[in-house]
């Protein structure tokens, strides 16, 4: 009961108009270290939810091309297990999200997710030249002249780059936060 008197003063701290926002930042991060401390659930690691995140961003993104595949070459029936699939991601993202505490980043952990998340816009810069490629290609290989862009395929498309996203930015983040071989040795 304690704690949530603490994490009530804090957000009282956090609330008055003369702090700057540096201040402010660095008190919201001190609230969610009490709540931290507070959660009774097990808690996980900032590596563990890349862990977690970048499984799910693989099945996202299978799901999608499948369902993009499926659709461009049959029928709606045909996209029914692609819809299941899609809503069966998000509800386990839900659950995994709510069984575990999260622990807080540090420092490090903040700067190398920022740079993880400007490598993946640049992956996805290039993952959407390489689909369009392999659209065109596709085309050009059945003696198609245009291809048929649906609501639905922009939306499974949308999919995709969120799969992409999340894939890209969490193998950077682990990549990033590797520990280098010369210290593993010592």
């Amino acid at each position: 009961m304690r704690d949530n008197e603490k994490v009530r003063q804090l957000y009282k701290e956090y609330q008055r108009k003369d702090i700057t926002r540096a201040e402010r930042r660095e008190m919201l991060e001190k609230i969610a270290r009490e709540r931290y401390k507070t959660d009774p659930r097990k808690s996980i690691s900032v590596k563990g939810q890349a862990v977690v995140n970048l499984l799910l961003g693989v099945v996202m993104t299978v799901i999608a091309v499948a369902a993009m595949i499926s659709r461009s070459i049959g029928s709606i029936r045909q996209q029914t297990p692609a819809v299941v699939a899609a809503t069966a991601v998000y509800v386990v993202l839900l659950i995994i999200s709510g069984r575990y505490k999260k622990e807080p980043e540090d420092e490090l952990a903040k700067e190398l997710m920022l740079k993880a998340t400007a490598y993946s816009a640049k992956g996805l810069i290039i993952s959407t030249m390489v689909f369009g490629m392999a659209v065109n290609m596709a085309c050009n290989r059945i003696h198609k002249d245009s291809v048929k862009i649906t609501g639905e395929m922009i939306m499974w498309y949308g999919y995709l780059m969120i799969g992409m996203y999340y894939v890209l930015r969490n193998a950077f983040y682990l990549w990033l936060d590797r520990t280098p071989e010369s210290e593993e040795e010592a």
